[in-house]
């Protein structure tokens, strides 16, 4: 915030420059934090990914890309690369087995996902408070 003498005619447009310059600020950081948060959910997915006995692991295709991004902010996608998508689902939420049986699923995705956006929410909450 500048320490300049504003006359009463230009008071308006001195305060919408202020509350612009904080908006853009604001929604920079968000957008930093936001990055910070996708690239930890894919790492924290591939550490807890399951392994299987295939010679490609499920791990190696997990990862995310920018979708689009705007004055107002960038959205991410998480995503499982190749062939391998398929396998999300069924690690997931189980699957059927040869014999008749069943799996548990290991929601090792649901598990990072909460963690993260709590996360994110904390670190979106701190950076509107600190402006």
């Amino acid at each position: 915030m500048s320490n300049t003498i504003v006359s009463v005619d230009q008071l308006s447009q001195a305060i919408e420059a202020e509350l612009e310059s904080y908006n853009r600020a604001i929604l920079d950081e968000i957008k930093e934090e936001t990055k910070k948060h996708m690239d930890r959910l894919v790492r924290e997915t591939k550490d807890t990914a399951p392994v299987g006995k295939r010679r490609k692991h499920y791990k190696d295709s997990i990862t995310s890309r920018k979708e689009f991004e705007t004055v107002m902010g960038a959205e991410y996608i998480w995503y499982v690369k190749g062939p391998d998508y398929r396998l999300s689902h069924l690690l997931e939420n189980g699957h059927a087995l040869r014999n008749g049986g069943r799996t548990q699923g290991t929601h090792f995705i649901r598990i990072a996902s909460e963690r993260v956006i709590e996360s994110y929410i904390q670190a979106v909450e701190e950076v509107c408070r600190n402006g």
